[in-house]
């Protein structure tokens, strides 16, 4: 879609249909973390109503789970940097911001949560970086070394990233048509006092 999305722009709307494709691609990566976070959930549910005698073996899937959701992650960020030929660290620079952005409506009800939202986004802009020095390869890699690692922690960062990115996206897209609606009253209204002029252009 994004590719179509592209070719399909003229040039004298290419700011705005870009800006509507990256908007279009961070709710597609909202919604994988998302899913993430549904499988996490249901495994760390498994995990609590275990017996001792289970727990190691589960944690063991919980393991694999992340390593696997590592392998699918670093397919999707190459995927996704490849069709983003002409926004790349741009877009990866703006989803950092998003995150912030949604970090925040976090600091009163869940403190904690807004921490880790916020340190995903420094390892979010830190793949912005990454992508403009053309490091993409050594990136992933240390993305995968880092779930291998603390795989709780990275499968958790997803979970909450993608949950407060879901609660800013509502928020932002009411905004947004907040702001489109401000827009065309005052175009209505311009426009409205310039055909009065022209209608009366000897009044003094």
């Amino acid at each position: 879609m994004v590719e179509q999305t592209l070719k399909g722009t003229p040039s004298g709307s290419s700011a705005g249909q870009g800006a509507k494709s990256q908007a279009q691609s961070l709710r597609g990566a909202t919604e994988q973390a998302v899913g993430a976070g549904r499988e996490i959930k249901d495994k760390v549910g498994d995990i609590a109503g275990s017996t001792g005698e289970s727990i190691k073996h589960q944690a063991s899937e919980f393991a694999d789970a992340a390593k696997d959701f590592a392998a699918q992650a670093s397919d999707r960020i190459k995927e996704r940097v490849a069709d983003q030929a002409g926004m790349g660290a741009d877009f990866v620079g703006n989803f950092a911001e998003t995150m912030r952005r949604a970090a925040r409506e976090f600091d009163t009800e869940l403190p904690i949560a807004a921490t880790f939202i916020r340190k995903a986004a420094s390892q979010v802009e830190s793949v912005s970086d990454s992508v403009r020095n053309g490091d993409l390869q050594d990136l992933v890699a240390g993305a995968q070394s880092f779930a291998r690692r603390q795989p709780t922690a990275f499968l958790g960062l997803a979970v909450l990233a993608g949950f407060g990115a879901v609660r800013f996206l509502k928020s932002s897209a009411g905004n947004e048509n907040q702001s489109r609606h401000h827009a065309t009253d005052t175009t209505d209204f311009k426009e409205g006092r310039s055909h009065e002029r022209q209608q009366r252009p000897f009044d003094s």
